[in-house]
């Protein structure tokens, strides 16, 4: 298939960047002129991320998205894609997008916590899902209801399109094996969101929070002693080079992530480009949630053929970790305000069995 978009080349970002508001305007009044007249008009939405293009996100999501949209709208709308963080640093995509520098963004929820006061925190609870394909679904479908799609999204002047829960966080690491809860006592853990700060700190162990380009030099010369990641994104950094322990089916929470759109952006396209758009968000939520999955325990086989223990837990150990996720999940509703944050964990617990269900 013909691709549809362009990598925009550095020296011509740089140049939008210096002219970012007449960019953002002049394309605010095409996009308005195609809604009220020409629906042949080519529509051009600028496309930013942070991971390069050899990132599984740009195979198996990205392209897939700019692919479909540009089909099933004949051509009409057309990408212009900045990777490797072109355009802004993961952490301002979110500011981007919403002020109109960028149309369409990845995001990544717990580097906006201020801006999406419930999913940054929410996806990190421990044991609340087993799979990508579980923990997207739920995400996808709260991620269309009130509260989150006021909260997260509408009310920062974005709408979110494709939703991406990661594979809950397995502990990896060098020297000794993890079964219980109390194995992590004392030990430094390198973690990420509120929640899951919280639950290694109720492990009687220290969270440290690194970024993703700190991690690998961090957990070498020996910041931390363990790390919390799903499988795959442990290999995708390299830690397969340092690691000597892994557990299975610990599931220690995980994180939101998608592509929003700019609001006023969405508003002012044609309705059968924004049924498109949703259409795509949709399909591609849940194929690279699968293919994620799929992904993600074939690394699991090529790591154990490298060297690597991963412990699965046997019954008794797996009732050990949920009792104490239940404390975890008590202490952290005492402290939330703002939101029926019960109900909402109850309606993602409700989506995620329906998910299982459908699957059986």
């Amino acid at each position: 298939m013909k691709k549809s978009f362009i990598v925009v080349p550095l020296f011509i970002l740089v140049m939008m960047v210096i002219s970012a508001c007449g960019v953002s305007n002049e394309g605010t009044k095409v996009k308005a002129g195609i809604k009220e007249g020409d629906s042949s008009q080519t529509i051009k939405l600028k496309f930013a991320v942070s991971q390069p293009e050899t990132h599984t996100l740009f195979e198996w999501a990205y392209t897939p998205f700019m692919e479909r949209v540009t089909e099933l709208t004949d051509g009409q709308v057309e990408f212009e894609f900045y990777p490797s963080e072109q355009m802004g640093k993961s952490a301002d995509l979110y500011d981007l997008t919403s002020s109109g520098v960028a149309d369409i963004s990845f995001i990544v929820s717990t580097y906006t916590p201020s801006m999406m006061p419930i999913t940054s925190g929410l996806l990190g609870m421990p044991g609340l899902y087993s799979s990508a394909y579980e923990g997207t679904m739920a995400l996808h479908a709260l991620n269309k209801k009130s509260p989150i799609l006021e909260a997260d999204f509408l009310n920062n002047g974005v709408r979110p399109l494709m939703s991406h829960a990661l594979p809950p966080n397995e502990f990896w690491t060098k020297g000794k094996e993890i079964s219980v809860p109390k194995d992590l006592k004392g030990m430094k853990v390198r973690s990420n969101g509120e929640i899951i700060n919280q639950a290694v700190l109720a492990l009687d162990a220290s969270p440290i929070n690194l970024t993703a380009a700190e991690m690998y030099e961090g957990f070498d010369r020996g910041v931390f002693d363990g790390l919390l990641l799903n499988a795959l994104s442990m290999n995708d950094y390299g830690f397969n080079e340092l690691v000597q322990f892994g557990t299975v089916g610990v599931d220690f929470g995980g994180l939101a992530a998608g592509l929003i759109i700019n609001e006023k952006v969405y508003q002012e396209l044609p309705e059968d480009i924004q049924k498109v758009l949703v259409q795509v968000g949709d399909e591609v939520s849940e194929s690279y949630a699968k293919k994620f999955d799929e992904i993600n325990d074939t690394v699991k086989k090529e790591l154990v053929d490298t060297g690597i223990t991963l412990y699965e837990l046997t019954e008794e150990e797996q009732l050990q970790w949920n009792d104490f996720y239940g404390k975890v999940e008590n202490n952290w509703l005492k402290g939330k305000t703002g939101f029926d944050f019960e109900a909402i964990l109850a309606t993602f617990k409700e989506e995620v069995e329906n998910v299982r269900n459908l699957e059986q």
